[in-house]
């Protein structure tokens, strides 16, 4: 009878260093766990905190970008607009009064253009950071962006054509008259005008500038969908507002 009980006592100690074992594998295997999961929400929450700071950056630019972009536009519409009136002046009234014809020579005469804002997108780029952009098609929007307003074909070739015309006729164009205001600007520009080369020239130079005003509104529609999506991104709720992670969800 004594010895039933002894094995009794003793199974049941067993059984407790057993349960005590169980016990302490399954809070360090809760512990690790727990610990893995808010090591990995602590990591996400930096990275999407460097995100929104990216974000901001790239939609101050951007601002910019349809700033520059709508200035542009209005720019190279008036040349557009001069460039054609000039041409028709001159195939229908060659002499027309010099007061008429001087400031559309003005307009036609005149280029802007501007680099657009592309400093945080090139700060990623170079630093491999553009990954931490999450949305694939913000990304693929960003390089189609950048790519075209930095090898702007169109423009390379009116710019061409603007240095050949202005190099060619410069000195038929009495640019002095602006300078000192005197009074050697020609009764008539009758000669300039009706020279079919000048002519030729003008209409180049109208369908060129035409082009690339079509370019930059193109260019402005890319850069107002890219800043709406950034300003979606960066109005959603921050990275800190990102809850822990649960103990239960962790061990599970």
């Amino acid at each position: 009878m004594i010895g039933e009980f002894r094995g009794l006592a003793q199974r049941g100690a067993r059984g407790n260093v057993l349960l005590w074992v169980a016990g302490e594998i399954f809070i360090v295997v809760a512990g690790v766990l727990i610990a893995f999961g808010l090591n990995a929400w602590w990591v996400e929450r930096a990275t999407r905190i460097e995100e929104q700071t990216h974000l901001r950056a790239l939609a101050n630019d951007f601002e910019q970008n349809v700033g520059i972009y709508t200035e542009l536009i209005e720019r190279e519409e008036d040349v557009v607009n001069a460039a054609l009136e000039l041409l028709q002046l001159a195939r229908t009234q060659p002499d027309a009064e010099a007061a008429v014809v001087f400031p559309l020579l003005g307009r036609v005469f005149s280029s802007l253009r501007e680099e657009p804002a592309l400093d945080a997108y090139q700060g990623l780029v170079n630093s491999a950071g553009l990954a931490l952009i999450r949305d694939d098609e913000l990304r693929s929007k960003l390089a189609g962006f950048a790519a075209r307003a930095t090898d702007p074909y169109s423009e390379r070739f009116a710019d061409q054509l603007y240095i050949n015309l202005t190099t060619r006729f410069v000195g038929r164009l009495h640019v002095r008259s602006i300078v000192d205001q005197d009074s050697s600007r020609p009764e008539s520009y009758a000669e300039l005008l009706g020279d079919p080369a000048f002519q030729e020239h003008l209409a180049l130079r109208h369908l060129l500038e035409r082009q690339v005003a079509a370019d930059y509104r193109q260019r402005l529609k890319d850069a107002q969908s890219i800043l709406a999506q950034i300003q979606s991104q960066t109005a959603q709720s921050g990275p800190t507002a990102a809850a822990a992670p649960k103990l239960e969800q962790t061990i599970e």
